[in-house]
């Protein structure tokens, strides 16, 4: 989430029109991490936790290795394209 250049984004630039920055207290600060907390990471704890269990579960077909191969495959032809691109 450190990353994520979306919320980097709205907490740099939208989030103080939304909050009185100077008006804020301890108690407040500590309100909006939670809040920040338990919406952005408990999103991103089901996105992991999904990814793992789909990875466990294609583990168990055939098709792994190609599904493997084709995704690499996108992944270097689209590296290849914004390389050339650019």
């Amino acid at each position: 989430t450190l990353g994520d250049i979306k919320a980097i984004v709205f907490y740099v630039n939208l989030f103080p029109v939304f909050i009185d920055l100077s008006a804020l207290n301890f108690p407040d600060i500590l309100t909006i991490i939670s809040i920040t907390i338990i919406g952005v990471g408990g999103v991103k704890l089901i996105y992991a936790f999904s990814a793992k269990k789909l990875a466990l579960l294609s583990r168990k077909h055939k098709l792994e290795i190609a599904a493997r191969k084709t995704a690499g495959s996108l992944m270097v032809g689209a590296g290849g394209y914004l390389i050339v691109k650019a």
